[in-house]
């Protein structure tokens, strides 16, 4: 494990007074790094055959500007339009332009052959700032996501309690990052055939979480499938269906698949909230995640603190100008459409 130390310059304001936790949880540390670069694309897919856009697009990433780490999933059914996704993250906005700047990306979202037919093509542009930042996990190895990017991994005690994910962002010891404006109505017209941009507002807030089956036996994932995942999409469908009451812009639902199509047995949740607050309300106070914690901690129990499951996540609050999206024939579902 690392010594590079926690990046925190304040103290926790919610941990109880002598507070110890019960369990590891680990936190990624940076050296130098500030700030990182993830861009989320998409390709929508309401009918036909999306191979020669896949290949298209893919063709860009695998350059050797391209991204640091590239990680792929489709949409699960229900939990929005189906969908490819690519999660691709860069060490820095200095590389992410060189990359923009040398590939036919730009062009790619110019192409006016995408405004028909059945596929769209979208992008969410993430400029993370790490002390607007914080991402945890339950293990670690096997990494996912920003932890694959840092110079290593330190225990942190700032976990296990209501109120710890606010205290691991530094940026929250300076400022409440409330919301600018509430979410709006996802249910936009008219984004069909079109190019829209999305610039979000104030502190939208961003929640990429993983669950990671790996490691589990057969008994262990038997339970999981049966108590912990319908409860896990009961509160994801709860946020996709009650986006002003949750304060959630868009929700999707994905499974990594590796490049050849295969199970990479993990699940991401990709989610937009108004704020940190919003993402808060609904963790500490909503019946439907008490209950995913309630499935969740019969399993850690059952199996004696070694359910096989592993957890990570990862969530940003961006100023404004940090978070914007652009979709090119695309629907509304899980998008940033419902941010501006």
């Amino acid at each position: 494990m690392s010594t590079i130390g926690p990046r925190r310059t304040a103290p926790p304001v919610s941990q109880p007074e002598g507070f110890v936790a019960p369990y590891d949880a680990f936190e990624p540390r940076f050296k130098a790094l500030n700030d990182l670069l993830l861009v989320i694309f998409g390709i929508e897919v309401r009918a036909g055959d999306a191979t020669a856009l896949g290949q298209r697009l893919l063709k860009e990433l695998d350059r050797n500007d391209g991204p640091e780490l590239l990680e792929h999933g489709l949409v699960k059914d229900g939990f929005g339009p189906s969908s490819q996704t690519w999660f691709a993250y860069w060490k820095s906005q200095n590389d992410y332009e060189t990359w923009l700047s040398n590939s036919e990306i730009e062009s790619m979202f110019a192409d006016p052959s995408l405004l028909t037919g059945n596929l769209g093509l979208w992008r969410e542009v993430c400029h993370i700032s790490l002390d607007h930042n914080e991402t945890s996990s339950s293990r670690e190895d096997a990494l996912t996501g920003i932890a694959n990017l840092c110079d290593g991994l330190e225990i942190t005690p700032t976990h296990a309690y209501w109120g710890s994910m606010r205290d691991r962002m530094v940026a929250a010891a300076q400022s409440g990052l409330e919301a600018e404006n509430n979410t709006k109505s996802l249910a936009l017209n008219q984004t069909m055939g079109k190019r829209v941009k999305v610039q979000a507002a104030e502190n939208v807030c961003l929640i990429k979480t993983t669950q990671d089956l790996s490691q589990t036996n057969s008994t262990q994932r038997a339970l999981y499938t049966t108590n912990v995942e319908p409860a896990l999409h009961a509160g994801l469908h709860f946020l996709r269906k009650n986006p002003l009451d949750s304060g959630c812009i868009g929700m999707r639902f994905i499974e990594e698949v590796t490049s050849s199509g295969e199970s990479g047995n993990r699940t991401v949740g990709v989610g937009y909230f108004a704020s940190l607050e919003h993402l808060e309300q609904w963790t500490h106070n909503h019946p439907t995640h008490i209950e995913i914690m309630t499935q969740f901690g019969a399993m850690v129990e059952q199996f004696q603190g070694q359910p096989g499951l592993s957890l990570w996540h990862e969530v940003t609050v961006f100023p404004v100008g940090r978070l914007v999206g652009d979709y090119v024939n695309c629907s509304a579902d899980g998008t940033l459409m419902g941010a501006a």
